[in-house]
């Protein structure tokens, strides 16, 4: 069998060729720009397309001048006509393995090799990366106690299996910059501080001080009413827990939370991939503020997710507070992609954990962040996370396949996200170079 050079002009389509190809054209086009021209065209003895016309089309594409050829010269004019339906009706008996192919698939993108050229579209890719949502040892929302005294200290780095966890500072470029180590980021889902003065309400952070409510009027807030009608508070616990601890960097002027902003979102900006998704959580306080920031840093702000919570919080507003916000949207630079349901809403209801087994101020449950990364990644990518709180996203990213990049300011929460994590998945972490002992309970 003999393959030759042919100028494509010389090269003509069969009149009643009875297969559609052309949503087919640009992804044989990049195949060929990719792997070369592999599959020659096959032609009867007057140049006529018997087998290959995308690959045709593909080629005038991409403007080549020649195309290698096979001439079937040793069929009849029967046999010709049979074979154009027979090469296309064949390949479609075929079958794919949907056990090996993921694991292809997986392997290929842990290379770091775009799978766009390969024929499936993002919706595809999604489904076949996608292994769903593991179980651990554990409920997922559940969390541990923080330790007294916190083992974790400033500038650790913690290696949770292929996650990573730094007890940094989401502002500063070098601690972005060594959480990371040059990992490419394909989704950021985070919770920064809303800027807005959370307080805790515990009966401890009222004696410690660390709460105002009973320094408003009665009429203010339920618990001042409370401590004018009953008088001073005792404390529930002996020590301060990390929760009776008001929110690092939420009490600020606003024109330093402004700086902070530009620092949070600019970094996040600087090493989130162009295209790619971030979501952002914030509440209707941040309206003002994210959006010129985010257009700022170069992050599309496309719309706003509604987290309809299902647990009023009294709050000393007029109306109770049921929502938060993500501020969903993506890197400016290149197309974004989107995997959810074409139905998907934009309001999101899932019930927030119970206030009273929260071990974190602002504690989110796992289902956020698993919805976050089923919408806008793919199993294996990255995930970046530069308020890591209590862990959440960690564990969904444990739960989806996905590697979790955590930051977090405050050591006894890097110890409860540690400990959380060895709960659920039964393994231990450990510091980089230095094994680590596990986090106390």
């Amino acid at each position: 069998m003999k393959v030759e050079q042919r100028k494509l002009s010389e090269i003509k389509p069969y009149e009643k060729n009875p297969r559609h190809n052309d949503a087919a054209v640009d992804a044989v086009a990049a195949s060929i720009r990719e792997f070369g021209f592999k599959v020659p065209i096959i032609v009867d003895p007057d140049g006529v397309i018997v087998a290959g016309h995308t690959r045709w089309k593909a080629a005038q594409k991409l403007g080549l001048e020649k195309v290698p050829v096979i001439v079937a010269a040793d069929l009849t004019a029967a046999q010709i006509r049979a074979f154009r339906i027979a090469d296309n009706q064949l390949c479609s008996l075929a079958s794919w393995n949907y056990e090996l192919l993921p694991i292809e698939l997986a392997e290929l993108q842990g290379m770091d090799y775009d799978l766009g050229l390969l024929g499936f579209d993002q919706d595809e890719l999604a489904r076949l990366l996608d292994p769903g949502v593991k179980d651990g040892l554990c409920d997922p929302d559940e969390l541990p106690q923080p330790p007294d005294e916190a083992t974790t200290r400033p500038g650790d780095l913690w290696l949770l299996g292929e996650h990573r966890l730094l007890c940094g500072d989401a502002g500063k470029v070098e601690d972005v910059d060594r959480l990371l180590e040059g990992a490419k980021v394909h989704l950021i889902n985070t919770d920064p501080p809303y800027g807005v003065r959370v307080e805790p309400r515990s009966n401890n952070a009222i004696v410690a001080g660390n709460s105002s409510f009973p320094k408003e009027l009665p009429r203010m807030h339920h618990q001042a009413f409370d401590v004018a009608r009953q008088g001073p508070k005792r404390a529930t616990t002996k020590k301060l827990r990390a929760k009776d601890r008001p929110l690092e960097n939420d009490f600020l002027k606003p024109e330093e939370f402004q700086r902070l902003l530009y620092a949070w979102f600019g970094n996040m900006a600087r090493v989130l991939q162009p295209g790619k998704s971030f979501f952002i959580w914030g509440g209707y306080a941040n309206l003002g503020n994210y959006p010129p920031v985010l257009e700022a840093c170069g992050l599309y702000f496309s719309q706003g997710i509604v987290w309809d919570k299902q647990h009023p919080v009294l709050t000393r507003k007029d109306f109770m507070g049921c929502f938060e916000l993500a501020f969903y949207g993506w890197r400016e630079g290149a197309a974004h992609r989107f995997f959810g349901p074409p139905n998907a809403l934009d309001l999101w209801q899932v019930k927030k954990v119970n206030p009273a087994s929260m071990i974190h101020l602002t504690e989110k449950p796992v289902a956020l962040a698993l919805r976050a990364m089923q919408y806008a990644s793919l199993q294996g990518e990255n995930v970046l996370d530069l308020f890591g709180g209590s862990g959440s996203t960690l564990i969904a990213a444990e739960q989806t396949g996905r590697r979790a990049y955590l930051m977090e300011i405050d050591a006894l929460y890097c110890d409860v996200i540690v400990e959380r994590w060895q709960k659920f998945t039964g393994r231990k972490a450990t510091r980089k170079s230095t094994k680590l002992k596990e986090a106390k309970a």
